[in-house]
């Protein structure tokens, strides 16, 4: 059922309730007379209702040939709207504190990837060895990784940071505890520091996930680069 506005022409659609389990409330806003809706989804009908009143005078809303213009565009984006993608409207994830337990879990899945994609440096912009993916026409999640690559491979099933979204909380989460353990604040610093070995990498976080499980504070240790 469509919510009438104070805008002639425009409406307000609950979205359907499976799409956004972790939206109740999202919605949709409805040109009615094209039958056509904005190109964004917003978390509650509030959100929606006062892009509305901003949009007010933009167009001819009770025109079937009311088109979207910059104004409208920014006006979205200035009223919290999250843009549709290609595979149609979404929304974030709301943010969320990560368990100890699901840190440690998370950098389980990382050391397993290690043991099995094998260990690289140097790739800090990609978080793989390229020259694997390229050598050995390899999908980058079978490429050997460097720390944080195990982490994003774990946590999103990619090494290569996403650039449509936000990197996932838990591995932020996941690295941010590595990082505790070895008294460091870049942990691809670390892990591309000549002499380093998968070895150490590996007790790194064998002793991360031992501390998480049980509730330790890190251990004082000496800062290294």
């Amino acid at each position: 059922m469509n919510i009438p506005t104070s805008v002639p022409g425009l409406n307000i659609k609950p979205a359907p309730a499976p799409l956004f389990p972790d939206h109740p409330d999202a919605c949709f806003v409805i040109h009615a007379p094209s039958n056509r809706r904005m190109p964004a989804t917003w978390a509650s009908s509030t959100g929606a209702q006062r892009f509305v009143e901003a949009i007010q005078g933009k167009a001819d809303w009770t025109s079937a040939n009311a088109t979207l213009t910059q104004a409208i565009v920014q006006a979205i984006d200035d009223h919290d709207g999250s843009f549709d993608g290609f595979d149609g409207p979404r929304l974030p994830t709301p943010p969320y504190t990560p368990t100890q337990t699901e840190i440690a879990d998370l950098l389980d899945k990382a050391l397993a990837v290690l043991i099995t994609n094998g260990w690289c440096q140097g790739d800090a912009s990609t978080f793989h060895d390229i020259d694997q993916e390229d050598d050995e026409d390899l999908d980058p999640s079978n490429c050997r990784v460097c720390a944080l690559g195990a982490i994003n491979l774990a946590a999103e099933g990619d090494p290569r940071p996403p650039t449509a979204y936000e990197l996932s909380v838990l591995a932020d989460a996941a690295t941010a505890a590595l990082g505790e353990t070895l008294a460091v604040d870049d942990i691809t610093v670390w892990n591309d520091a000549v002499g380093r070995t998968d070895i150490e990498l590996r007790d790194a976080m064998a002793r991360t996930i031992r501390r998480l499980r049980e509730g330790c504070a890190p251990a004082t240790t000496t800062p290294t680069s």
